[in-house]
């Protein structure tokens, strides 16, 4: 097993916060920033794990957070662990469907929300199956069996006056052991019935230690860490916990709508990110020669084009350094001009748009993980970047490529197996103990990995042929105006796509300024059609006759989560789309 320097989770966070370096966190709430000192974390944690021992929570009880990121979130999951429950994070836009099958499965007792208001209402009429809900928002309405996280904390502070608790609490810390599980994380993914993946802290610790020591270098005089994905999300949870061993600052969004917004005000120089967000970061930059004219408008226009199509990995000639000083630096400044490392993962990022951004000057290490894996599996190393590639798998992963040209994993941050599951769990694991990750791909000559498909979404048609359709929508997406877009392929005779398409760049395509424009009527557009049937059609050169797209069906509604048809990371949920697209979907095989 991988050496490992901490124990458990809640001790290398108290062994970060007696750190006289570390600077401390801070998170959003309104218009300023609010600043949790390296002892307000150490002292609130301690206090509420009094608290939430005289609430009667127990050894491997559950405690359900279901809340946006923030201070608070974490403080909750450390003081869970040092009671040796077990946190159960839910996403705040969680539909109620889940949000009771998840509470069920995992039999949670104690859930703790931000406000009440910001639930769905279904969710806010199921509160009295709990023994308590505990509000972080001092704000917030408190359910009939409710209270305040601050009064806790004002508990917690009479507790730890008894002359037990300082005993108690330090026994509680020790007694943590690797293996013990500190969560269940429920899986988002795109099909089926969540799946409640089991957690040890082993299975985190062996991971931020090695991306630490052989990955990504982080400092902590002088780097800045932002968090805006959902600490809920255990790619976004991992990374809080890798600041936390790196020692670095770390500054929490109020919410992830404001991430633009924030990257310019906080100007970080590390942050984790799902690849959607730096697409958008790539449709803004490249849309940059539009508000110039004349010489000014050439230059922009020429410096996008090098990004585009150089080699990241050449030395820069003259060009580009002059490109560098007059455009690209100020591409950076428009994202807080500090950004060191960006780290994308929860998808596949397109390979042009890594290229662009690694030519830009901001070095974007892509990565590959499931919750499964705690979550990283490979990843790519701040000074050897791959585009195109997810990286190397981690040194004490044994990564191989199986049967149907499946990704296997076995090593110390692979969960045991899924909560109440264990019809699954015989099915998850070779004989041999390597899991099923479900995905396909190639390691090369270097040992980086790349992802070519799912097994699970490989589709078949009613002529007995497969259809992967990941690679597909990646490409269909490589074109500006298109957002998204869905491959339909199972039981047809042929595969069709839905294609989403991209307003802002739909304008800027059709050159259009008025502020009435009208998507709907866009689509009529022969101009925007001809892009995209030659989008198409150049995929199409590159696919066997039975995955070529022969019909496609273009929309204008805007892909959310809270429609319920984009997953935490902003993927696509294949079925729930294909539902509601039923009759276009009919339409396209009369």
């Amino acid at each position: 097993m991988e050496p490992l320097q901490y124990f458990s989770l809640a001790q290398m966070f108290f062994a970060n916060c007696e750190r006289e370096d570390f600077g401390g966190w801070y998170h959003r709430k309104g218009e300023k920033w609010v600043h949790f000192t390296r002892q307000d974390l150490r002292l609130k944690t301690l206090q509420l794990a009094l608290a939430f021992r005289d609430i009667g929570i127990r050894p491997k009880q559950s405690v359900g957070i279901v809340a946006n990121s923030s201070p608070e979130w974490m403080m909750v999951d450390v003081a869970a662990q040092l009671n040796h429950a077990i946190t159960v994070p839910l996403f705040p836009n969680i539909s109620t469907e889940n949000f009771n099958f998840q509470c069920d499965d995992s039999d949670i007792q104690i859930l703790v929300v931000n406000d009440l208001e910001e639930l769905d209402p279904g969710i806010q009429e199921c509160l009295g199956r709990f023994k308590a809900v505990i509000s972080i928002d001092p704000k917030s309405k408190l359910a009939p069996n409710g209270i305040y996280l601050d009064k806790l904390l004002k508990d917690g502070i009479e507790q730890a006056k008894l002359p037990e608790s300082s005993k108690w609490l330090e026994d509680q810390l020790l007694n943590i052991r690797p293996d013990d599980i500190f969560s269940i994380i429920y899986t988002s993914g795109s099909t089926g019935r969540p799946k409640g993946a089991e957690l040890t802290h082993r299975n985190v610790l062996c991971q931020v230690r090695i991306l630490r020591k052989d990955y990504i270098r982080l400092y902590k005089k002088t780097d800045i860490c932002l968090v805006v994905l959902p600490v809920a999300h255990v790619f976004e949870r991992m990374a809080v916990y890798f600041y936390i061993v790196s020692g670095t600052t770390v500054y929490f969004a109020d919410n992830p709508k404001n991430a633009a917004a924030l990257i310019k005000e906080v100007r970080p120089t590390f942050m984790t990110v799902v690849p959607r967000i730096l697409e958008r970061v790539y449709e803004s930059m490249t849309a940059a020669g539009a508000s110039y004219s004349g010489f000014k408008r050439f230059i922009v226009n020429q410096a996008i084009r090098l990004a585009k199509n150089a080699d990241p990995d050449k030395k820069p000639g003259l060009k580009k350094k002059l490109f560098d000083k007059l455009v690209y630096s100020k591409m950076r400044d428009a994202i807080g001009g500090r950004l060191r490392i960006i780290v994308s993962g929860g998808g596949a990022l397109n390979k042009s748009i890594c290229k662009f951004l690694l030519n830009v000057g901001i070095t974007i290490c892509e990565g590959y993980g499931l919750t499964e894996c705690a979550p990283v599996v490979s990843a790519n190393k701040s000074n050897w970047v791959k585009p195109g590639s997810v990286g190397i798998p981690l040194p004490f992963l044994d990564v191989k490529i199986g049967e149907n040209s499946e990704v296997l994993v076995k090593g110390d941050s692979v969960f045991s197996g899924y909560h109440n599951r264990p019809d699954l769990n015989k099915e998850i694991f070779t004989e041999d103990g390597f899991f099923h990750t479900g995905d396909q791909g190639s390691i090369d000559s270097n040992g980086f990995l790349y992802l070519t498909g799912r097994i699970k979404e490989l589709l078949k048609t009613s002529t007995g042929k497969y259809v992967s359709p990941a690679p597909i929508e990646l490409e269909l997406s490589r074109h500006p105006v298109i957002e998204q877009a869905l491959v339909i392929a199972n039981d047809r005779k042929f595969a069709s796509a839905l294609i989403f398409l991209n307003p802002v760049n739909c304008k800027r395509l059709l050159n259009e300024h008025s502020a009435d424009f009208d998507m709907e009527k866009a689509t009529e557009s022969v101009r925007l059609q001809t892009a995209i049937s030659r989008q198409i059609n150049r995929i199409n050169k590159k696919l066997n006759h039975w995955e070529q797209i022969r019909k496609w069906t273009l929309l204008t509604d805007e892909l959310t989560v809270e429609s319920g048809l984009l997953t935490p990371t902003l993927k696509i949920r294949r079925k729930a789309t294909e539902e509601k697209y039923a009759l276009q979907i009919e339409d396209m095989y009369k």
